[in-house]
């Protein structure tokens, strides 16, 4: 399978996991069509067509002309030089490495993080806080992401890529859309009488079981377990990076009771207590983790001879 084509199979089916409806996904893409028709001159030149069928813009190929053929992928959580030249040194030893995946983005992927982050204001919607509060507060914490990537040196895993001739590409916010909607059915969509009963449901599912038995559990970090959780959402899951504190507050108000979360910053922490929200930190690697299993659960059915070589945090865990 070439590069190009798995890639685009891994945006489609990252779209259908997406909390946004299809149909709100392709009135995205075609209002960036009809704006690139109008470009002209250096901002044509400037434009990125891939926003034309991809609204991922921290997932995309980093590395390779994308027909490069693929059948044996390393897949790691966080790919950069030094996982680069394990992979150089493993294929000195005879093992077949072919394409490198990445979760967490790198080059332009990075650069556009926070391009993605408009998705949490639809993932707040469906737990009742209203849009205009969530666009309000999303857009200064978007401005604050894009000023901390701007000063950062983005392209030197590319460039160590393309140096040691590795096709390469990411699927950062493709993979995270599939734990989300795994959770939200997993777990936010029964019923507990604790949290304590949640986290025993958390470690009932395999990789935050391998996870806590290298001594990195599901913690309650606001609560305790005989905490009754209320109503139970997983929006810290998917959207690129942390929201802006301020969502506790609304999601304390449109009746949230407790939070799951890949990670939680001290900020949002001083936030839950203060609104009486619960917060359970999942491992955030176990998290991603499980996301990227979901997507290569489909692509392997669909494509038999791929074959993956996990570095860097991910654990294969197949499903059926």
């Amino acid at each position: 399978m070439k590069l190009n084509a798995l890639f685009r199979r891994a945006v489609e089916i990252g779209m259908d996991a997406d909390p946004r409806s299809k149909k709100e996904l392709e009135k995205i893409l075609k209002k960036q069509a009809e704006r690139a028709k109008k470009l002209t001159g250096k901002e044509m030149d400037l434009f990125d067509d891939e926003r034309t069928w991809n609204p991922y813009g921290d997932s995309r190929i980093i590395a390779g002309t994308g027909e490069e053929e693929v059948q044996n992928l390393m897949i790691g959580i966080d790919v950069e030089t030094p996982e680069l030249l394990l992979a150089d040194r493993l294929r000195e030893k005879g093992v077949k490495i072919d394409c490198i995946m990445t979760h967490h983005p790198e080059g332009r992927a990075l650069a556009d993080l926070d391009k993605v982050m408009p998705l949490q204001v639809d993932l707040l919607a469906q737990c009742g806080v209203p849009v205009n509060h969530a666009e309000g507060q999303m857009k200064p914490r978007m401005d604050r992401i894009w000023r901390s990537i701007h000063a950062d040196n983005l392209f030197r895993t590319e460039r160590a890529a393309e140096l040691l001739k590795f096709p390469m590409f990411g699927c950062h916010t493709v993979s995270d859309n599939l734990v989300w909607r795994f959770m939200e059915k997993t777990i936010c969509a029964k019923e507990f009488d604790d949290l304590g009963a949640i986290l025993q449901a958390i470690l009932d599912i395999p990789e935050y079981a391998q996870y806590a038995k290298k001594g990195n559990p599901p913690i309650i970090v606001n609560g305790s377990e005989r905490s009754r959780p209320g109503k139970i959402v997983a929006t810290e899951f998917t959207g690129g990076t942390n929201g802006p504190e301020e969502y506790l507050a609304e999601q304390s108000q449109a009746g949230v009771g407790t939070i799951l979360s890949m990670h939680v910053t001290e900020k949002t922490l001083e936030e839950a207590k203060k609104h009486h929200v619960n917060m359970i930190q999942c491992s955030h690697i176990a998290s991603d983790t499980i996301g990227i299993n979901l997507l290569f659960d489909i692509l392997q059915q669909e494509e038999k001879d791929l074959t993956i070589l996990p570095v860097s945090g991910f654990i294969r865990v197949e499903r059926t």
